[in-house]
Protein backbone atom coordinates (compact mmCIF):
# COMPACT_ATOMS: atom_id res chain seq x y z
CA UNK A 1 0.00 0.00 0.00
CA UNK A 2 1.21 3.51 -0.84
CA UNK A 3 0.41 5.14 2.51
CA UNK A 4 2.25 8.34 3.42
CA UNK A 5 1.16 10.39 6.43
CA UNK A 6 3.53 13.15 5.31
CA UNK A 7 1.06 14.02 2.57
CA UNK A 8 -1.82 14.91 4.88
CA UNK A 9 -2.57 18.60 4.42
CA UNK A 10 -4.50 20.88 6.78
CA UNK A 11 -5.50 24.26 5.28
CA UNK A 12 -4.79 26.12 8.49
CA UNK A 13 -5.24 29.64 7.18
CA UNK A 14 -6.33 31.28 3.95
CA UNK A 15 -8.40 33.96 2.26
CA UNK A 16 -10.67 34.54 -0.73
CA UNK A 17 -9.86 37.52 -2.97
CA UNK A 18 -11.68 39.10 -5.89
CA UNK A 19 -10.70 41.31 -8.83
CA UNK A 20 -12.22 42.53 -12.10
CA UNK A 21 -12.90 39.67 -14.54
CA UNK A 22 -9.91 38.63 -16.60
CA UNK A 23 -7.34 39.97 -14.13
CA UNK A 24 -4.15 38.09 -15.05
CA UNK A 25 -3.23 34.92 -13.23
CA UNK A 26 -0.79 35.52 -10.34
CA UNK A 27 2.80 34.49 -11.13
CA UNK A 28 3.04 31.93 -8.33
CA UNK A 29 1.42 30.61 -5.16
CA UNK A 30 3.28 32.79 -2.66
CA UNK A 31 3.56 36.36 -4.01
CA UNK A 32 1.17 38.84 -2.34
CA UNK A 33 -1.75 39.68 -4.59
CA UNK A 34 -1.34 43.24 -5.95
CA UNK A 35 -4.08 45.66 -6.89
CA UNK A 36 -6.73 45.32 -8.21
CA UNK A 37 -7.11 42.18 -6.04
CA UNK A 38 -9.14 42.79 -2.87
CA UNK A 39 -9.28 40.30 0.01
CA UNK A 40 -12.70 39.48 1.44
CA UNK A 41 -11.20 38.95 4.87
CA UNK A 42 -12.26 36.67 7.69
CA UNK A 43 -14.43 33.62 7.08
CA UNK A 44 -16.06 31.47 9.72
CA UNK A 45 -14.44 28.25 10.94
CA UNK A 46 -15.85 26.23 8.03
CA UNK A 47 -13.38 28.01 5.76
CA UNK A 48 -14.01 27.48 2.06
CA UNK A 49 -16.04 24.76 0.37
CA UNK A 50 -15.09 23.74 -3.17
CA UNK A 51 -17.73 21.77 -5.03
CA UNK A 52 -17.34 20.21 -8.47
CA UNK A 53 -20.27 18.66 -10.30
CA UNK A 54 -20.19 16.90 -13.66
CA UNK A 55 -23.62 15.97 -15.00
CA UNK A 56 -23.69 12.89 -17.22
CA UNK A 57 -26.69 11.25 -18.82
CA UNK A 58 -26.60 7.55 -19.73
CA UNK A 59 -27.74 6.28 -23.10
CA UNK A 60 -30.78 4.00 -22.94
CA UNK A 61 -31.33 0.92 -25.07
CA UNK A 62 -34.02 -1.52 -26.07
CA UNK A 63 -31.75 -4.55 -26.03
CA UNK A 64 -29.90 -3.98 -22.74
CA UNK A 65 -30.35 -2.27 -19.38
CA UNK A 66 -26.76 -1.07 -18.93
CA UNK A 67 -25.82 2.13 -20.79
CA UNK A 68 -23.35 1.89 -23.64
CA UNK A 69 -21.87 5.28 -22.74
CA UNK A 70 -22.48 8.51 -20.85
CA UNK A 71 -23.05 11.87 -22.51
CA UNK A 72 -21.67 14.95 -20.76
CA UNK A 73 -24.38 17.53 -20.04
CA UNK A 74 -22.71 20.14 -17.83
CA UNK A 75 -19.65 20.91 -15.71
CA UNK A 76 -19.90 23.20 -12.67
CA UNK A 77 -17.37 24.28 -10.07
CA UNK A 78 -18.44 26.37 -7.08
CA UNK A 79 -16.59 28.07 -4.23
CA UNK A 80 -18.52 28.90 -1.04
CA UNK A 81 -17.55 30.75 2.13
CA UNK A 82 -19.29 32.57 4.99
CA UNK A 83 -17.58 35.95 5.28
CA UNK A 84 -17.54 37.67 8.66
CA UNK A 85 -16.27 41.14 7.77
CA UNK A 86 -19.06 43.61 7.05
CA UNK A 87 -17.37 45.92 4.56
CA UNK A 88 -17.92 47.35 1.10
CA UNK A 89 -16.09 44.60 -0.84
CA UNK A 90 -18.11 41.84 0.83
CA UNK A 91 -21.50 43.56 0.61
CA UNK A 92 -20.88 44.61 -2.99
CA UNK A 93 -20.33 40.95 -3.86
CA UNK A 94 -23.24 39.71 -1.76
CA UNK A 95 -25.69 42.23 -3.24
CA UNK A 96 -24.66 41.92 -6.88
CA UNK A 97 -22.31 44.82 -7.43
CA UNK A 98 -23.75 47.35 -4.98
CA UNK A 99 -21.46 50.40 -4.78
CA UNK A 100 -21.07 52.65 -1.75
CA UNK A 101 -20.48 56.35 -2.42
CA UNK A 102 -19.83 59.33 -0.13
CA UNK A 103 -22.98 60.68 1.48
CA UNK A 104 -23.85 63.54 3.80
CA UNK A 105 -22.04 64.13 7.09
CA UNK A 106 -19.13 61.82 6.29
CA UNK A 107 -21.35 58.79 5.74
CA UNK A 108 -21.63 56.28 2.90
CA UNK A 109 -24.66 55.22 0.87
CA UNK A 110 -25.26 52.16 -1.31
CA UNK A 111 -28.22 51.03 -3.37
CA UNK A 112 -29.51 47.51 -4.00
CA UNK A 113 -30.97 47.40 -7.49
CA UNK A 114 -34.52 46.16 -8.06
CA UNK A 115 -33.25 44.50 -11.25
CA UNK A 116 -30.65 41.81 -10.48
CA UNK A 117 -27.78 41.48 -12.92
CA UNK A 118 -24.63 39.43 -13.27
CA UNK A 119 -21.56 40.52 -11.35
CA UNK A 120 -18.57 38.74 -12.88
CA UNK A 121 -15.29 38.70 -10.91
CA UNK A 122 -11.93 37.00 -11.01
CA UNK A 123 -11.37 34.87 -7.90
CA UNK A 124 -8.37 33.61 -5.93
CA UNK A 125 -8.56 31.13 -3.07
CA UNK A 126 -5.34 31.04 -1.02
CA UNK A 127 -4.51 28.60 1.74
CA UNK A 128 -1.38 27.34 3.44
CA UNK A 129 -0.35 24.51 5.73
CA UNK A 130 2.40 25.24 8.26
CA UNK A 131 3.59 21.84 9.40
CA UNK A 132 6.85 23.07 10.94
CA UNK A 133 9.32 25.93 10.63
CA UNK A 134 10.81 24.35 7.49
CA UNK A 135 7.61 22.89 6.08
CA UNK A 136 5.14 25.52 4.90
CA UNK A 137 3.17 24.70 1.78
CA UNK A 138 1.08 27.23 -0.15
CA UNK A 139 -1.82 26.68 -2.51
CA UNK A 140 -3.61 29.19 -4.73
CA UNK A 141 -6.65 28.56 -6.91
CA UNK A 142 -7.19 31.12 -9.66
CA UNK A 143 -10.44 31.46 -11.62
CA UNK A 144 -10.48 34.12 -14.33
CA UNK A 145 -14.28 34.54 -14.32
CA UNK A 146 -16.87 33.71 -11.66
CA UNK A 147 -20.37 34.90 -10.89
CA UNK A 148 -22.29 34.75 -7.63
CA UNK A 149 -24.72 31.86 -8.05
CA UNK A 150 -26.17 31.76 -4.54
CA UNK A 151 -26.38 33.71 -1.28
CA UNK A 152 -26.98 32.27 2.18
CA UNK A 153 -29.46 33.99 4.46
CA UNK A 154 -27.80 36.75 6.48
CA UNK A 155 -29.00 37.07 10.07
CA UNK A 156 -28.45 40.25 12.06
CA UNK A 157 -28.80 39.49 15.73
CA UNK A 158 -27.39 40.37 19.13
CA UNK A 159 -25.98 36.89 19.78
CA UNK A 160 -23.61 36.40 16.83
CA UNK A 161 -21.57 38.28 14.26
CA UNK A 162 -23.08 39.06 10.85
CA UNK A 163 -22.19 36.46 8.23
CA UNK A 164 -22.41 36.82 4.47
CA UNK A 165 -22.57 33.44 2.76
CA UNK A 166 -21.55 33.68 -0.90
CA UNK A 167 -21.20 30.98 -3.56
CA UNK A 168 -19.09 31.77 -6.62
CA UNK A 169 -19.64 29.68 -9.77
CA UNK A 170 -16.80 29.38 -12.29
CA UNK A 171 -17.57 30.60 -15.81
CA UNK A 172 -16.05 29.56 -19.12
CA UNK A 173 -13.09 31.59 -20.34
CA UNK A 174 -14.25 34.31 -22.71
CA UNK A 175 -11.15 33.86 -24.89
CA UNK A 176 -11.92 30.24 -25.66
CA UNK A 177 -9.46 28.57 -23.28
CA UNK A 178 -10.52 25.20 -21.85
CA UNK A 179 -8.96 26.06 -18.47
CA UNK A 180 -11.62 26.53 -15.81
CA UNK A 181 -9.35 26.77 -12.75
CA UNK A 182 -5.58 27.08 -12.35
CA UNK A 183 -4.01 25.55 -9.23
CA UNK A 184 -0.64 27.01 -8.15
CA UNK A 185 1.43 25.46 -5.36
CA UNK A 186 4.95 25.06 -4.00
CA UNK A 187 4.06 21.72 -2.40
CA UNK A 188 6.68 19.13 -3.51
CA UNK A 189 4.03 16.41 -3.40
CA UNK A 190 2.68 17.82 -6.68
CA UNK A 191 5.96 17.31 -8.55
CA UNK A 192 5.75 14.61 -11.27
CA UNK A 193 8.92 13.05 -9.85
CA UNK A 194 7.52 12.89 -6.32
CA UNK A 195 6.10 9.63 -5.06
CA UNK A 196 7.87 7.30 -7.50
CA UNK A 197 9.12 5.33 -4.52
CA UNK A 198 6.88 4.20 -1.64
CA UNK A 199 9.12 5.81 1.00
CA UNK A 200 9.30 9.25 -0.65
CA UNK A 201 9.15 12.08 1.85
CA UNK A 202 8.89 15.86 1.43
CA UNK A 203 12.10 17.88 1.86
CA UNK A 204 13.12 18.38 5.47
CA UNK A 205 11.27 15.32 6.74
CA UNK A 206 13.05 12.23 8.01
CA UNK A 207 11.47 8.79 7.49
CA UNK A 208 10.06 7.07 10.53
CA UNK A 209 12.52 4.85 12.40
CA UNK A 210 11.30 1.47 13.56
CA UNK A 211 11.73 0.99 17.30
CA UNK A 212 12.17 -2.37 19.03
Amino acid sequence: MALNSGLVRVPGVGEVSIAPPGTPEPPDATSPLPRPWVGLGLSDEDGVTIEREVDKEPTKHWQQLAPARYILQSHELRVTSNFQETKAAVLSTYFGGMTFRPHANGQWRGEISAIPSGDVRALCVDWSDRISAIEVYHHRLYIARTDVSENEEAQLSRTQEAKWGITFAALADQNGSNTLVAWLTDDPAFSPEYGETPDAMPPGMAPAVARP
